[in-house]
Order: C-alpha cells, then sequence, then structure tokens
C-alpha cells in the first residue's frame, strides 16, 4: 500500500529536521526525493517499496546520479529567459 510508511520519522539530511516519509514520498511533486533510499533504507524495504508502488520510469529517475550543479542552474536560467521573452511578447 502506498500509503503504509507515512507516519515513520526520521531527521531530513536535506532540511535539517524531523519529517514523516509522507513527506519524501511526494516532495511536492509526483516523484519521490532523490534521496528516498539513501534516506529510508535502515528503516524498511525500500526498494521494494519504491518497485511496488512506482513505474518503471520513476525508478529509473531516482536511480540517476544528481545534475551538476552547474547544470541546473543553467536550466533554471533557460526557463528565466523564455518567460521572460513570452511575457514581452505578449504585451
Amino acid at each position: 500500500m502506498l500509503t503504509e510508511h507515512d507516519k515513520i520519522e526520521r531527521l531530513c539530511p536535506m532540511l535539517g529536521h524531523e519529517i514523516s516519509f509522507s513527506y519524501c514520498r511526494k516532495p511536492g511533486q509526483e516523484i519521490p526525493c532523490r534521496k528516498v533510499f539513501d534516506c529510508w533504507w535502515e528503516r524498511f524495504d525500500i526498494q521494494a517499496f519504491i518497485s511496488e508502488n512506482f513505474s518503471t520510469e520513476v525508478q529509473n529517475t531516482l536511480r540517476e546520479p544528481p545534475k551538476q550543479k552547474i547544470h541546473s542552474l543553467l536550466e533554471i536560467i533557460e526557463q528565466a529567459r523564455r518567460n521572460t521573452s513570452e511575457k514581452q511578447g505578449s504585451c
């Protein structure tokens, strides 16, 4: 069941405070936090949970290494440029 572990809590290394698994499972987006395997493997079988509850595409996304900061920054800059040019074009 998707929500069976939602009330388990632990310290989040990224946020620095206690959070429940429900937050890691869906942190403001449709896929789990990229660190879900690192954080929860000691509490329950996170590998099996992800395999049972998420598509192969999501599973592959979670297993990809994170993008380097420079790539993320360049994507944010490009998105801001597109948004600015769209706004200027609609005036």
